[in-house]
């Protein structure tokens, strides 16, 4: 569920506009948990399911404003299955 709230989060600032600080860092907050969650499955088993996903929402960050493309890549390179 969180990785829906976060890609629609970003859907939804590419289709209406940028956004304010607040809604990025909740935007962030959730994707490092995320983030978290995948590091403490020992099986990688959510890694393989979602590192699809987990890759395009940073991909269609670029651009986005407040620093979000840059949070969300330092989160997405602490995955420790890269």
């Amino acid at each position: 569920m969180k990785l829906i709230y976060v890609e629609n989060g970003v859907d939804f600032t590419l289709s209406y506009g940028d956004i304010d600080e607040r809604f990025y860092y909740t935007m962030a907050s959730m994707y490092a948990d995320i983030i978290d969650q995948v590091n403490e499955d020992e099986t990688a088993e959510l890694f393989d399911e979602f590192e699809e996903r987990l890759e395009a929402v940073v991909s269609k960050t670029e651009g986005i404003g407040w620093g979000f493309h840059d949070n969300l890549a330092e989160l997405h390179a602490q995955i420790r299955w890269i």
